[in-house]
């Protein structure tokens, strides 16, 4: 159930990555670039892209780890 989330995620097409946190897509780091001309900073699919990829990772490496202590307890 949670890979076919972060396959979705993954499908998805982001071009504004916007988040409930502003860590989550470095609001303050953007923020701080809307006075310059050009492009708007939260303009950025490919920032989404890693998120999710870390997320993924970080879900991943704790599952495994879970597994791993499970299995001992038996």
């Amino acid at each position: 159930m949670i890979t076919r989330g972060f396959r979705v995620l993954k499908s998805l097409h982001c071009d504004v990555f916007l988040g409930a946190h502003g860590s989550y897509y470095d609001l303050e780091a953007k923020h701080a670039k809307l006075s310059a001309a050009g492009d708007s900073p939260y303009i950025d699919p490919e920032g989404y892209r890693n998120y999710v990829a870390h997320r993924e990772q970080a879900f991943l490496s704790e599952l495994q780890r879970q597994t791993a202590a499970e299995k001992k307890q038996r």
